[in-house]
């Protein structure tokens, strides 16, 4: 980003990966009518670290039964189920 160099926005967003994709769409969500920016510097979403990762869904069934990890991922699995299909995502 350059100096002198202002966003007309609520909120600015820095970074286009899944975390700020998240963080802006979250925001965006609880406050309508917030005007969110997501500054990137790549040419797209998603082309950085969010762009390599295996794809793989933990199960939780590699973590210590009842630790953190554990609970999260079972917890977690109903939750990215919902938000998959609320948002037209093609499921196998």
């Amino acid at each position: 980003m350059r100096a002198g160099v202002g966003y007309d926005c609520d909120v600015l967003v820095v970074g286009g990966g899944i975390v700020g994709l998240s963080t802006a769409y979250a925001i965006s969500h609880a406050s309508p009518g917030t005007r969110v920016t997501v500054l990137e510097k790549e040419g797209g979403p998603a082309r950085h670290q969010t762009g390599r990762n295996s794809g793989v869904i933990h199960s939780g069934i590699y973590y210590r039964p009842g630790s953190l990890k554990a609970r999260y991922a079972v917890r977690g699995l109903p939750r990215w189920w919902r938000s998959a299909r609320s948002t037209g995502c093609r499921m196998p």
